[in-house]
């Protein structure tokens, strides 16, 4: 199992939020990661006995140890759009971050989670000094044909601008930043892939010519629905094509198992390991990741570790 560093919510509240502590359990998971300078940020869902997912943001040094006092409890800090049509839950229920840079400017993604009759995805620009919304969030958009729900599109590039919508086949949309509205998204090209039963997770990273795509997997089991992890490469250029599949299950570090802390947010799962950062740093990765819905965790994995957890496209299994 690969080196793992698993975090509190003692360490990682911001100040504006340590209340909840007292209050009952406080769940923190499924955290965002992207470099700052000689350090990190780490964004991730906070769920307090009121049961609302809400989002903050952490500095973490260059030791991956959370910066005290630096929390930002982003949520309280969101405004929408005046003239903004969005369902009730989308303006509370704020899911699953992944945290972006493009060019100089920051951002954050998140979800509204699961609601009729749409659910909502959202890019917010960040100041890079305070870590506070510029703004208003924007809504991605997609004209075209789309899944009922929608929560697992991943951002890649740095002008032009791109998202993976599905692993399988690989759909590839292209975007702009322009304006303040919502973000309109189109589809740039569909190949088909054996890529299949792999699902969204980290914003995908260049390294090596290749795009490297951390992602999740689910399967049935007796206790609920398994989370795992997976990983796939794609070319780095047009029309990004898979170069490889997935091998089976990239394994993260979990010390809990399927034991919970509290009693289940979703009674319909299992063990949950959901990846939603990832970076290439100094010949290793870095993966953060929730852990059953409960825990906010870094994994440290070899080359070589990643690299076994590939096959390239049409080699058998």
């Amino acid at each position: 199992m690969p080196d793992c560093i698993v975090f509190t919510p003692e360490e990682l509240l911001p100040d504006a939020w340590r209340h909840f502590l007292t209050a009952g359990p406080v769940r923190v998971f499924n955290p965002a990661l992207i470099r700052d300078a000689d350090g990190w940020l780490f964004a991730f869902r906070v769920v307090a006995t009121d049961e609302l997912r809400r989002i903050a943001v952490v500095r973490l040094d260059r030791t991956l140890t959370a910066v005290a006092g630096s929390g930002v409890a982003l949520t309280d800090l969101v405004r929408f759009a005046p003239n903004g049509e969005y369902p009730t839950q989308a303006l509370e229920w704020f899911a699953d971050p992944r945290l972006y840079r493009f060019g100089a400017r920051l951002f954050i993604y998140w979800n509204s989670g699961w609601h009729e009759p749409r659910n909502c995805q959202f890019l917010q620009e960040l100041d890079p000094k305070n870590l506070h919304p510029i703004g208003c969030p924007r809504e991605l958009i997609l004209r075209g044909q789309r899944q009922p729900l929608e929560k697992n599109w991943t951002l890649f590039g740095d002008g032009p601008f791109y998202a993976v919508y599905s692993p399988a086949p690989h759909r590839v949309l292209g975007f702009s930043l322009t304006g303040e509205g919502d973000i309109e998204f189109a589809d740039i090209s569909v190949t088909p892939t054996d890529n299949a039963g792999l699902r969204g997770g980290a914003p995908p990273q260049l390294a090596d010519g290749h795009y490297w795509s951390f992602c999740h997997t689910i399967e049935s089991a007796a206790d609920g629905y398994r989370y795992a992890a997976a990983v796939y490469r794609f070319a780095a250029t047009a029309p990004f094509a898979p170069t490889d599949t997935s091998a089976g299950v990239l394994a993260l570090g979990n010390p809990f198992g399927g034991k919970r802390l509290h009693p289940k947010l979703n009674p319909a799962v299992g063990e949950v390991l959901y990846p939603c950062g990832a970076a290439h740093d100094a010949g290793r990765w870095l993966v953060s990741h929730g852990i059953n819905d409960e825990h906010c965790a870094i994994s440290l994995l070899s080359a070589a570790e990643v690299r076994g957890a590939l096959r390239p496209l049409g080699a058998r299994r």
